[in-house]
């Protein structure tokens, strides 16, 4: 059962609305999220006109910056390392787009994720050898590449590391010791020492960082209007890759966002414009739903199901005509990754069912041989949505099982899997999630170790839910939905706001959708204002517990107009336009019976 939590931040509302022209109802969100200053209160409602960081106060930056130069003045050949996910993607066309800018020797590579796995490995530095390659300059990896770096450097080559993963470490006694690879240089906010504001960046923005400061340095081969044109344009990347890596939209990171975002419908780049236009989206301004859960995963799909360079390559087009036809092919591969993803997180749901009415669980390790291994994160990662439990999907790769796993806040599972470290092949990860290859023999054994030594409370495994507001259905207006588009964009961080409505009378309800997945609702709230609720995928849920608290007669009447039931209701505020007007509506989150 879902704890339900009222924000209740004690503030002069009044005051804060009257300064900065806004309603009491979005003055609570900003201070619920701890933003009460004047200048943090301007910098989050106008973000776009906020400044960055400086890029030289990343740790080695300059330093970065610096031999790339040198290694431009001296026609060094240069290959960029990505990854196969935005973050990468975005990165590394970054780094490509600025040092052919300044007319550097460069190329790049991106690791194929089945063949190759993540990062930089001994084939790539074998590779770059065979074709002279004299600096290496990796982009969202390269932290922990120990090995293959340390050749690279004994084969007499140049190593530049810009990453932002979590640095290996280990202990020596009670010491924490970080284990930083053998390149010339490492960009990382994490590591040791770090003068950076900002720690939580994604790959894209630290490349980011060294190309600002690489272009400040570079004097003969652009002009400054032009540095300065090129730098807002590769904000729309670094929006991308900051949305879709999941980084805290906060400082930084959400003024990055909204600058880029800003700019994406109108940027020079014929594919990042070909694919908004592939999503029927030129229309609209482009918000961070659409980067993270429409464009962006159409770069992740090129990874997962094909390459990853059929992202880079539409990034790369130079026609608009390329561009179309490019974008259409990783919609449609984005298309095959969606319904692969239903089917397969279907196929979890009904094993992770059998599980848990078997007995007692307080981790769930699902293995689905015939998932694609790619997808294993995604479905781990709704699994985990749906019953609030640690979850890890397995699938059988080449040699051995493959999978991904994702958790709840106060189980760390990179630190639960270090535990069980025999079993693994490899793993890696953080807290929140990790990912593994093993053994098929292993599979039940994992399962059977991690549940013996979960030990999570029932307090740990209670998902909340946290309401910024009480909210009359009276309240929702064109003005307050213009006021609450000001606390864009949301995401990780920095979440839409949830209000909540006690006693509200459901008088109607009908299924809606393809599917009959979602429900439509008829609601009046306490003061007897009415309005339309929609609930989306997730209509069958809704009508069993409806059956369970009211009865199997109340539902049927309920869709017949002819009864009510009391809800608490959690809600976004949304409007409805039909024929040219605009009428109030709600998206409802969650749902419980009203105790009198």
């Amino acid at each position: 059962m879902t704890e339900w939590i009222l924000r209740n931040k004690k503030a002069d509302l009044g005051k804060i609305a009257q300064e900065f022209g806004v309603s009491e109802a979005v003055c609570r969100v900003l201070v619920n999220r701890g933003i009460t200053e004047e200048a943090q209160i301007r910098e989050y409602l106008y973000p776009r006109n906020a400044k960055l960081h400086e890029a030289s106060l990343l740790k080695n930056a300059a330093v970065a910056a610096k031999r790339l130069l040198q290694g431009i003045t001296e026609k060094k050949k240069i290959r960029i390392i990505g990854d196969y996910d935005v973050d990468g993607v975005m990165a590394t066309f970054l780094l490509y787009k600025v040092l052919r800018a300044l007319k550097a020797d460069v190329d790049y590579r991106i690791p194929d994720r089945i063949a190759d796995g993540y990062g930089m490995n001994m084939r790539m530095v074998e590779e770059a050898e065979r074709d002279k390659i004299a600096l290496l300059l990796t982009c969202d990896n390269g932290i922990a590449a120990a090995e293959p770096i340390g050749k690279a450097k004994e084969l007499g080559m140049e190593v530049i590391v810009t990453d932002h993963h979590e640095i290996p470490c280990h202990k020596e006694g009670d010491v924490l010791c970080y284990d930083l690879p053998p390149a010339d240089v490492v960009v990382n906010p994490k590591q040791p020492d770090e003068t950076y504001p900002q720690s939580g960046i994604c790959g894209a923005m630290v490349a980011y960082k060294v190309v600002s400061l690489l272009l400040s340095m570079e004097e003969e081969r652009l002009s400054e209007a032009e540095k300065e044109h090129l730098l807002s344009e590769l904000l729309v990347p670094v929006a991308f890759a900051t949305v879709c890596d999941v980084m805290e939209l906060t400082g930084e990171n959400r003024v990055a966002v909204a600058k880029g975002l800003a700019r994406a419908k109108t940027c020079d780049n014929f594919g990042i414009r070909a694919l908004i236009d592939a999503y029927e989206l030129v229309e609209k301004e482009i918000s961070a739903y659409h980067a993270g859960f429409l464009l962006g995963p159409c770069f992740n799909a090129a990874g997962r199901l094909d390459t990853a360079l059929l992202g880079l390559e539409l990034l790369l087009c130079e026609t608009e005509k390329e561009a179309k036809e490019r974008a259409v092919h990783l919609k449609e591969l984005n298309d095959i990754r969606k319904q692969m993803t239903l089917t397969a997180t279907e196929q979890a749901t009904v094993l992770a069912e059998e599980k848990l009415a078997d007995r007692e669980i307080q981790v769930l390790v699902l293995y689905l041989p015939e998932c694609h291994e790619s997808l294993a994160g995604i479905v781990s990662g709704r699994i985990r949505e749906k019953y609030y439990l640690p979850t890890i999907v397995l699938t059988k790769g080449e040699n051995c099982v493959k999978g991904s796993g994702r958790s709840v806040e106060g189980y760390s599972m990179f630190e639960k899997l270090s535990e069980q470290k025999d079993l693994f092949l490899a793993f890696g990860g953080h807290p929140m999630a990790a990912g593994m290859s093993l053994e098929e023999k292993n599979v039940s054994i994992l399962e059977e170790r991690l549940n013996g030594a979960a030990g999570l409370t029932k307090e740990q495994l209670t998902p909340r839910l946290y309401l910024d507001a009480i909210l009359p259905f009276s309240a929702i207006s064109e003005q307050l939905m213009e006021e609450l588009t000001l606390l864009e964009p949301f995401g990780n961080g920095n979440p839409k706001p949830v209000f909540a409505s006690s006693g509200v009378r459901v008088r109607g309800m009908r299924r809606i959708g393809k599917d009959g997945s979602s429900m439509r609702l008829q609601l009046t709230d306490a003061a007897g204002c009415s309005l339309t609720g929609l609930y989306f995928r997730e209509a069958e849920e809704l009508e069993t517990y409806l059956k369970e608290e009211f009865g199997p007669d109340t539902v049927l009447e309920l869709y017949r107009g002819r009864a009510e039931v009391l809800l608490t209701l959690a809600f976004s505020p949304s409007m409805d336009e039909y024929q040219g007007r605009q009428y109030p509506q709600i998206f409802v989150e969650k749902y419980k019976r009203t105790v009198n």
